[in-house]
């Protein structure tokens, strides 16, 4: 498995076996830390752990990457609402 921009070791655990649970045997089968950055790394894979999730994530065609620099603008979704909310809690409608 090949790790995208912005993804770690745990981003890809999601992506690929379902679960964030197998970060840490993927971490340490290819001795780095789960938080590393792995863009562009080929990392060797655990055993798929929700088969359901891993289906939704490549259905959906989306990939988890939670790195973002801290100068730019990171959207989240309101869970009570539609609206979207900046990371200074602004809310866009």
């Amino acid at each position: 498995m090949t790790g995208r921009d912005r993804q770690t070791v745990a981003d890809m655990a999601v992506e690929h076996c379902g679960s964030a649970e197998p970060a840490f045997a993927i971490a340490r089968r290819n001795g780095i830390a789960i938080d590393t950055e792995v863009a562009g790394m080929e990392l060797m894979e655990e055993p798929v752990a929700d088969r359901r999730i891993k289906d939704y994530i490549a259905t959906a065609g989306v990939s988890p990457a939670n790195l973002y620099e801290a100068d730019e603008d990171v959207l989240t979704t309101d869970d009570e609402s539609e609206n979207v909310v900046t990371e200074d809690e602004e809310t866009i409608s």
